[in-house]
């Protein structure tokens, strides 16, 4: 069971946008790195929900988010997708001089009521990581549409894809959990080859949810509270997927023509207590400090 399981690979495009998000696509025009530095550096936000009745360590105000949006444009910052970053550490297509990821988690619905309409105000682009029970509960209950607690339903994705704006990522159907396992943990009582099988279970669930629902094959995965192990990494491989985000700290280098460097990307946590300044100040002390460590090792 456990070669059948990691040895199976589901065909998934690199990016499969409906409407006007052909990014990716565009992007291979250019298919060598005679015109390349030979890395970036990445730096991506971690945000949750987007509301205007309170604020958290996990939920910013939209005018906090638009103030987000300014200030690292302002600094130089492009926005890019998971797709655009996997296919330059393919050995496809570019990436500008500071590519900035805009990552949000668990699917609300207040990403699609009040974040699309910023996104594009200020000509972003964002990937939503999808919780599949969370989706499908919103959408079979008829309970939707609230921004304060719905999350996104089948129809709502296929809406923001249509946008051309969005990206969609795997954060598993029902794996967002503290119990029996934390998030994609092992569990205690589970053999290798049952671990790898419950893994490949849930992950394809949503995979193939969203392929039917939406016409659209997914290859970036979230790590539930950033719980990350090599059996499940080596499992999403084999699946087809091509970028994974933890939730640790800091600033990631992919290096062009290096598929595996985009794996584990570290995320910056854009805590709805703190000023918008400071986490700006943050993120550009790590890409700063990765700038260096890169041109160091470069050179020597």
């Amino acid at each position: 069971m456990k070669v059948l399981i990691l040895t199976l690979i589901l065909a998934v495009p690199v990016c499969a946008f409906a409407g006007g998000a052909s990014v990716c696509a565009a992007q291979e025009d250019s298919l060598t790195a005679a015109a390349q530095e030979d890395c970036r550096i990445i730096t991506a936000l971690m945000y949750h929900g987007v509301l205007k009745s309170r604020q958290g360590e996990y939920i910013v105000s939209p005018e906090r988010l638009e103030e987000d949006l300014i200030n690292f444009k302002n600094a130089g910052y492009e926005f890019v997708l998971p797709c655009q970053v996997a296919a330059y550490a393919q050995g496809r297509g570019k990436l500008p001089e500071k590519p900035l990821i805009l990552t949000f988690d668990d699917g609300h619905y207040n990403n699609a009521y009040y974040a699309l309409p910023l996104l594009e105000k200020h000509d972003a682009c964002a990937v939503i990581n999808v919780i599949g029970a969370f989706s499908e509960y919103s959408a079979e209950s008829g309970d939707r549409d609230n921004p304060n607690y719905s999350h996104l339903t089948w129809q709502n994705l296929r809406e923001l894809l249509a946008s051309g704006r969005i990206e969609l990522g795997n954060h598993t159907w029902g794996m967002h959990k503290y119990s029996p396992r934390f998030g994609v943990g092992k569990r205690a009582d589970e053999s290798d080859e049952q671990y790898a099988a419950a893994l490949f279970s849930d992950f394809s669930r949503l995979h193939e949810k969203v392929k039917k629902e939406c016409g659209y094959s997914m290859t970036t995965f979230a790590y539930p509270f950033g719980k990350y192990t090599k059996t499940a990494e080596q499992v999403l491989k084999n699946m087809g997927y091509t970028l994974t985000f933890t939730c640790n700290e800091g600033v990631c280098k992919v290096t062009f023509g290096q598929p595996l460097s985009c794996f584990y990307i570290r995320r910056i946590n854009m805590d709805g207590r703190a000023s918008s300044s400071s986490l700006l100040k943050k993120a550009e002390g790590y890409y700063r400090s990765a700038l260096s460590q890169s041109s160091s090792s470069s050179s020597s």
